[in-house]
């Protein structure tokens, strides 16, 4: 597999795991963002509670508010052409990920330097929530996990004497980061193999060149105006059955598999499909579209 096709392997990897995580993660940050909302509007019926600090309190709830609205913007988005728009969640999911854990940590290391209050309910929540609503590798997700994580632990260290909140905390990490990784290396490698499996019913097994079904979705990338020179090639295999009716047919198939490495060998540079027995079909274009003259 060259560098190209590595690439567009991968693109595809990215494109399967996003559009089987876009539901999820729409109604996670949707949940998010009517939390935000209604915290928001209790800074208005109860400002008391929130005292002096009421500004900083809205000024947390409106940021992840707009975050969260952002994604589940950006999410609707990817979802009307999922192969198109993907790359802006390569960019919007890793660093909404970590604007989140650094919104949980700080919110919590506020409450703990201002009020005194050591509480990791909001940051363990959204710390759970994080792998349901965002893909990212799973080394950039354990890097900010476990720099909010130090975080944190400091915090601990430093406003709590008690013992038992460190090991609680220390034992929450732990799950975090192993199920965190887990569940996007889960994602990933379910990913690979349903696109493996797609890659698998689109080649013809005998030759492991693209069938007819290739065939036909390759076809749809040309419905609208070419931008690019385009020749079709028809081709097929003389006296084939009289091959498989006297030498039988192993000897035919090897005919088949001969005839189909040739065609390849000449057109290097254009897909070749098996879209029949002994029909084959060539899409040319590139270099050999602009040599086609003398190819045929």
């Amino acid at each position: 597999m060259n560098r190209d096709e590595r690439i567009g392997r991968r693109k595809k990897i990215l494109v399967s795991v996003y559009s089987s995580s876009l539901g999820i993660s729409t109604l996670a940050l949707g949940i998010v963002a009517a939390l935000e909302i209604f915290m928001l509007s209790y800074t208005f019926i109860n400002p008391d509670l929130y005292g002096d600090y009421i500004g900083r309190y809205r000024g947390f709830y409106v940021a992840l508010l707009a975050v969260s609205l952002l994604c589940v913007g950006m999410n609707l988005y990817v979802r009307g052409g999922t192969e198109r728009r993907c790359g802006w969640l390569n960019i919007v999911y890793p660093a909404s990920a970590a604007f989140f854990f650094a919104w949980a940590a700080g919110i919590t290391i506020h409450d703990a330097t201002i009020l005194g209050a050591v509480d990791m309910t909001v940051f363990m929540t959204f710390s759970l929530m994080i792998p349901l609503s965002f893909y990212m590798t799973p080394l950039f997700f354990g890097t900010i996990a476990a720099l909010a994580d130090a975080a944190i632990m400091y915090t601990i260290f430093a406003f709590s004497g008690s013992i038992g909140q460190v090991i609680n905390a220390s034992i929450f990490i732990i799950f975090q980061l192993v199920l965190g990784v887990s569940f996007m290396l889960l994602k990933g490698r379910l990913a690979e193999r349903i696109v493996l499996e797609q890659e698998n019913a689109e080649l013809d097994v005998m030759t492991g060149f693209g069938n007819r079904r290739s065939y036909v979705k390759a076809l749809k990338k040309y419905t609208g105006p070419l931008e690019i020179g385009l020749s079709y090639i028809a081709i097929d295999i003389n006296g084939l059955k009289e091959v498989n009716d006297t030498q039988g047919h192993s000897k035919g198939d090897e005919c088949i598999r001969a005839a189909c490495m040739m065609v390849c060998k000449v057109f290097k540079h254009s897909p070749v499909f098996r879209i029949g027995g002994d029909e084959f079909a060539v899409l040319l274009e590139g270099v050999d579209y602009e040599n086609r003259k003398a190819l045929l």
